[in-house]
């Protein structure tokens, strides 16, 4: 019997420098209720951050099936370019607290939409390049 040895790879290593806070600008997006969709744009390189600060929003991505229903505390973001359209949900008023940043170069984002429950001003999220979020 023949056996082939086939070296294991190196395992991947975590980026070397330490993780700088991004100096973002917070916009609050207040949504009354019964009111028009209102639209949000990012371009490619940007990373849409959202978060519900009160009530129940209703977020759309343009060219996904999938509609997200975020309460008060929970989160989104996603990889431009995207168009996102938001509303409250219900009889309630809502506002969602939204930035944008601009990827640098050689920084690896997930090109999904991710939803988490936890705030992003007390859980820095790291990026690749070694920023955090």
């Amino acid at each position: 019997m023949n056996t082939l040895h086939t070296p294991t790879p190196p395992s991947p290593t975590l980026p070397t420098q330490p993780a700088v806070p991004l100096n973002l600008r917070w916009k609050r997006q207040p949504l009354p209720p019964l009111q028009a969709v209102q639209v949000l744009d990012f371009r490619a390189g940007d990373i849409a951050l959202l978060e519900v600060e009160r009530g129940r929003v209703w977020v759309t991505c343009d060219g996904l099936l999938e509609d997200y229903f975020l309460e008060a505390g929970q989160r989104l973001s996603f990889t431009g370019p995207v168009r996102l359209r938001v509303s409250a949900e219900g009889h309630r008023p809502a506002r969602l607290i939204w930035a944008q940043h601009r990827a640098g170069e050689g920084a690896a984002c997930p090109q999904k939409t991710i939803a988490v429950s936890q705030p992003f001003r007390s859980a820095p999220v790291q990026l690749a390049n070694g920023a955090s979020v």
